[in-house]
């Protein structure tokens, strides 16, 4: 049977058998069937590896994982695979991310494809880098943020080729240039050089000790989901995270042994000073090998790809400056193997030629025997645990399995539908205590002195009027000097310099408003969440309240709640600005601006809560102002009341100043006047918008 045939006959079986398995699991579940745990426990397990095969073989993908340690030299191998120096290799750390090659037929199917790292898998990789302390790597990404976002911007690209060297800085950029690679995913390579067979793919993943975890998953993930593997090993014996390959070997691949799809690259011969040194290294890691995984020596090949390189004059600049010239090569070569025919020299001698001659022998003649060795025992155990856990089931219930599965369904509803009415009115009540709680502060647990949510959040307005208004103050008097000099030609207008003063006071006001509503919106945000994660309590911690609830994200239910309490302050703040601050005290425009407003400056005279009288009808302060404070004939008039007005907390005017007289100068006088008016304006927040504007029904809601 040939490859691929092979590959639909066991697509076919694979697919049967996972269908089968879904079917035994199903019964598994049954209630009252009493399955062994450890029945269901293989059956599960056998499926994994059983699924990812059967991925590969509907993508006609045969999977060869070269790996290996940081600078073992996998690029170089895999460079001299292609016959061409592409990957690079130099000395510090050139591959930053997963590059796949896949094998096509025709030169118009060759291309390089970049797939971008999302914002989120960039977040993921600093957040990794800082829990490994890769200071170094950190310090790179901090220093390159302006490419690094680039590429995460322009996102997945494509570059076609038809000939590798075509690619090789875009290539070189996108996987070793610390400048762009650490936002790159992974790039795969399609070219016509890796190989003859259809669907044949290299991984050239990241050294597992490269102090990475994310390296160390992918190696780990690719080892459980290849068909071969390529060990490019410097050293004779093996280290320790070259071990963790053997592991993740077998983790991945139950069925079939190590030595059954391993091949081993002893890479970097020349670098060896003596013949005896070498065949030293070969017998030492033969032995090492065998005795790990009971290696066949013919698996073990030895060479020099970088060597190979040099003499087929394929190598770039970086590699010869790393491996040397082709006369010094040549002659290490010689003196290490005893070869001394060139042609003889470049086969045996660099071993790329042979272990491409038994990759191809594997792929062409015993892949087929592996993939057999592999489905058959994966088939065989789905379909003699599933038959077994048919079985037991059918014991328990002499009517059909899936008959007794449906009964068993319904008589579970009827239970579930008892218990839950039950328990739903227990969790309405639930709810309704702690909602009672926060508003009525009437929950048994909650001590009397305890406030509510409503009376903190009334508590939290106040708080940040009296910050926003201080801020507005700080930043109209910092202004206030350049006003009154740009209104002083030939001489000071005291007028002019009101009008102006206030124009641009009313502008700082509409941001005011719009600050406070953010932080409210902050507030009731907050107060909703607690609601929220009291109900995702009740109901066993379900992600679908909150989902539900609260509708997209956070950051959108904010923006709704923030531009609700816009509305409903504008709604009552804006004519109390209107009429306070557009225009001086006896001008005829604020007469005008009182005229216009009509009932919307008396509604806020219904809701006006505070104590003092010249306050508790606007249209009447903003007629007289300050006086109706400080003047005690005005206050005789209009208010019937004889005396000044006691100071108002927060409110009353930094400015010591005897009003009955005549102020000190016309600066003075504005000064007086505006400040008083931010004063009152910060009273009715305080005292009336609160309560005008709903918020405390809209805090409830």
């Amino acid at each position: 049977m040939d490859w691929k045939t092979a590959s639909s006959y066991y697509e076919a079986r694979l697919s049967e058998a996972l269908n089968v398995q879904r079917y035994a699991v199903n019964l598994a579940n049954l209630p009252q069937a009493e399955v062994p745990s450890q029945l269901k426990a293989l059956l599960l397990q056998e499926a994994e590896p059983a699924r990812r095969q059967l991925e590969r073989l509907k993508k006609r993908e045969f999977r060869i994982a070269v790996v290996g340690l940081e600078k073992a030299g996998k690029s170089t191998f895999i460079n001299a695979w292609l016959e061409c120096d592409l990957l690079p290799a130099k000395g510090g750390r050139c591959t930053f991310t997963t590059t796949q090659i896949y094998s096509v037929e025709n030169d118009t199917e060759q291309k390089l494809e970049v797939q971008a790292k999302t914002e989120e898998q960039f977040i993921n990789l600093l957040n990794e880098l800082e829990t490994a302390k890769a200071q170094e790597d950190i310090k790179t990404i901090r220093e390159n943020e302006i490419t690094l976002q680039q590429v995460r911007k322009e996102g997945n690209r494509t570059f076609p080729f038809t000939c590798l060297d075509d690619i090789r800085e875009s290539l070189k950029k996108y996987v070793a240039d610390e400048k762009y690679a650490h936002a790159v995913l992974e790039a795969r390579l399609y070219t016509n050089k890796l190989a003859q067979a259809e669907g044949i793919v290299f991984y050239d993943v990241p050294g597992l000790d490269s102090g990475l975890a994310k390296h160390v998953d992918e190696a780990k993930e690719m080892l459980s989901d290849c068909d071969a593997v390529i060990l490019v090993q410097r050293f004779t014996s093996l280290r320790e995270k070259e071990l963790e390959i053997i592991k993740f070997t077998e983790i991945g691949d139950k069925n079939i042994t190590v030595a059954d799809k391993l091949f081993v690259f002893l890479s970097r011969i020349d670098s060896l000073a003596t013949p005896e040194a070498l065949q030293t290294h070969i017998e030492e890691a033969s032995q090492d090998w065998f005795k790990r995984a009971k290696l066949p020596q013919e698996r073990i090949i030895y060479g020099s790809a970088g060597a190979y390189l040099i003499l087929n004059g394929l190598a770039g600049e970086q590699t010869r400056l790393e491996i040397g010239d082709t006369s010094n090569i040549q002659a290490q070569l010689k003196r290490l193997t005893g070869i001394l025919d060139e042609e003889t020299l470049n086969k045996k001698g660099t071993g790329i030629p042979e272990i491409k001659e038994k990759i191809f022998n594997y792929i062409n003649t015993e892949r087929v025997f592996i993939l057999k060795k592999r489905c058959e025992a994966s088939i065989n155990t789905i379909l003699a645990t599933s038959e077994e856990i048919y079985n037991l089931v059918s014991k328990r219930y002499p009517e059909n399995p899936e008959e007794a599965k449906r009964f068993e369904e319904d008589r579970r509803r009827v239970l579930f539908s008892e218990w839950w009415n039950h328990r739903w009115e227990e969790k309405k009540a639930d709810l309704q205590k702690f909602y009672d709680s926060v508003t009525n502060n009437s929950f048994d647990n909650l001590t009397t002195n305890s406030a509510t949510s409503l009376a903190k959040f009334k508590e939290r307005y106040l708080q940040i009027v009296a910050s926003e208004i201080q801020k507005l103050k700080t930043e109209a008097f910092r202004k206030k000097d350049i006003i009154f000099a740009a209104n002083s030609f030939p001489q000071f207008d005291r007028m002019k310099a009101n009008f102006a003063w206030r124009e641009d006071l009313y502008g700082d006001i509409s941001k005011l408003l719009s600050s406070i509503a953010r932080q409210l919106a902050l507030e009731l945000k907050d107060e909703a969440l607690k609601l929220v994660e009291y109900m995702t309590t009740l109901l066993w911690g379900s992600k679908q309240v909150k989902e539900r609830l609260i509708d997209k994200s956070e950051e959108y239910f904010l923006s709704k709640l923030e531009n609700s309490l816009s509305v409903l302050f504008l709604r009552f703040a804006r004519p109390v600005a209107e009429v306070l601050i557009r225009a001086p005290l006896n001008s005829d425009a604020r007469d005008k601006i009182a005229k216009s407003l009509g009932v919307d400056i008396e509604i806020v005279d219904n809701y006006y809560t505070g104590e003092e009288a010249a306050f508790q009808i606007l249209k009447r302060y903003a007629k007289y102002g300050y006086k109706l404070l400080y003047n005690p004939n005005t206050r005789q008039q209009v208010l019937g009341i004889t005396g000044i007005a006691a100071p108002i907390i927060n409110v009353a005017t930094q400015i010591a100043i005897d009003v009955s007289s005549e102020f000190q100068s016309p600066q003075d006088d504005v000064i007086f006047e505006v400040e008083n008016d931010i004063n009152a304006f910060e009273e009715y927040l305080r005292a009336a918008i609160f309560e005008a504007a709903g918020f405390e029904s809209y805090c409830i809601q």
